[in-house]
C-alpha cells in the first residue's frame, strides 16, 4: 500500500460520509441537476437572453453569457430544493436511514467512477511522459482497480447507443 491508495481511500471515505450525510436523494439530484443545469442552460440562453435583452444595455455576449449562467444557478437550485423537500417527506416516513444508507453508497460510487476516470487519463498521459514510475504503480492496490474500471466505464459508454449516434454532443455543441 503506498500514498496513492492512502489518498484513494481517503476520497473514497470522504464520498461514502458525506453521501450518508446528504442522502441518496441529494446525492443523486445534485449529479441530476449538474447535467439538467448545463443541457437545459445550454438550450435556453438564446431564449432566455433575448427575454434579458430590453432591461440591461450590453453587449448581446455578455447577456448571452449572464442568461447562461443564470439559467444554470436557476436549474441547479430548483432541483435541489425538491430533493431538500423529497429528502425530508421521506424522514417523515421514516425512510431516512435507507436514504442515508444508500446515499453512502452512492456517494462511494460516484467518487469512485471520478477517481478511476483521473486514473485512466493519468494512465495516457504517464504513457507518453513518465511522471508516475512503473514500480510505485504496480505496487498500488487501487491504481490498477480503478484503471479496470475507468476502462470498464469508458468502454461502456464507447458502445452505448447514445454516444455512437453521438447525439448528446451535438446537442451540447450546436
Amino acid at each position: 500500500m503506498n500514498i496513492f491508495d492512502v489518498i484513494t481511500t481517503i476520497i473514497l471515505l470522504y464520498g461514502l460520509i458525506n453521501g450518508f450525510i446528504k442522502g441518496f436523494v441529494v446525492e443523486v439530484a445534485g449529479l441530476i441537476s449538474l447535467v439538467l443545469g448545463v443541457m437545459g442552460a445550454f438550450k435556453f440562453a438564446d431564449i432566455f437572453g433575448v427575454y434579458l435583452s430590453p432591461y440591461f444595455d450590453l453587449d448581446p455576449k455578455i447577456i448571452q453569457t449572464g442568461s447562461f449562467i443564470l439559467l444554470f444557478i436557476i436549474i441547479v437550485y430548483t432541483i435541489s430544493l425538491f430533493a431538500k423537500m423529497i429528502t425530508k417527506t421521506l424522514k417523515v416516513v421514516a425512510l431516512g436511514m435507507i436514504n442515508r444508507i444508500f446515499g453512502g453508497i452512492f456517494g462511494l460510487l460516484k467518487w469512485g467512477i471520478i477517481l478511476s476516470s483521473f486514473v485512466l487519463v493519468t494512465q495516457e498521459i504517464n504513457e507518453i511522459i513518465t511522471f508516475i514510475p512503473q514500480d510505485r504503480v504496480e505496487e498500488s492496490i487501487s491504481y490498477s482497480l480503478l484503471y479496470e474500471l475507468g476502462d470498464f466505464l469508458f468502454n461502456w459508454l464507447s458502445n452505448s447507443q447514445i454516444i455512437q449516434e453521438k447525439q448528446i454532443v451535438y446537442q451540447i455543441i450546436y
